[in-house]
């Protein structure tokens, strides 16, 4: 366990200083989406798709009073590994765990299925495959493009651990924002807030949040916009 002034010096460097695998490197979307939820009574988080663990992280450190467990779940080795340093380091290994799955095909894990989740985070892969341009390097290649699961997958995914009434809050390009709605509902997944993110007043839109309910009743709210500058 690291010692206390070294939890603190991580936790006001955040998100600097966090164990990431080579390639690859988190966006402001993960800090943007993290602030999003408010944590109501939320006891389990689930970061899916977590990458180093950046979003789950974020919305813990922001909200000090939450005594939630968070869960992070990455198809990646690497990933998973880099998410447990980063729990040691900020402090909060004693309430996190971290689960190497596949979001496309979830395994019959006690650890998933036994304890629904009340709030998912998921910052999903933003491009279709064979969209864009392509990195050379492989790990930022599959945290931007949907190379082994789909968004369909991931709501499925999110849909399956939630609990009744449970929340997701995802972020996706506005060019996907008419497929995210179908394929929310599709997967019983009611949208309820719809937040637009602008660089400038005048500037288009270039990435929405959303957050979602598990078997909610029909009702979007489309909040003021949020301006980065």
């Amino acid at each position: 366990m690291p010692r206390t002034d070294d939890i603190a010096a991580a936790r006001a460097a955040f998100p600097r200083g966090l164990a990431q695998p080579a390639g690859y490197r988190f966006s402001k979307d993960s800090l943007l989406l993290a602030a999003f939820p408010a944590p109501g009574k939320a006891r389990r988080v689930l970061d899916l798709g977590a990458g180093c663990g950046v979003v789950g992280f974020a919305f813990l450190l922001a909200h000090p009073d939450c005594a939630a467990s968070l869960t992070a779940l990455d198809i990646s080795p690497a990933m998973v590994a880099a998410s447990l340093e980063n729990a040691q380091r900020l402090g909060v290994a004693d309430r996190f765990s971290a689960v190497e799955a596949d979001a496309a095909n979830l395994p019959e894990m006690s650890g998933l299925k036994s304890a629904p989740f009340d709030l998912c985070l998921l910052n999903p892969p933003y491009r279709a495959p064979g969209t864009g341009r392509r990195s050379p390097h492989p790990g930022r290649n599959a945290a931007r493009e949907e190379s082994t699961a789909t968004l369909a997958d991931f709501l499925a995914a999110a849909s399956r651990l939630l609990a009744p009434k449970g929340r997701l809050a995802l972020c996706l390009p506005p060019a996907r924002l008419p497929e995210l709605l179908a394929t929310l509902t599709a997967n019983g997944l009611e949208p309820k807030r719809l937040r637009h993110v602008h660089p400038k007043p005048d500037t288009p839109c270039r990435l929405c949040l959303v957050e979602a309910a598990k078997g909610g009743k029909p009702g979007l709210a489309v909040e003021a916009p949020l301006l980065e500058a």
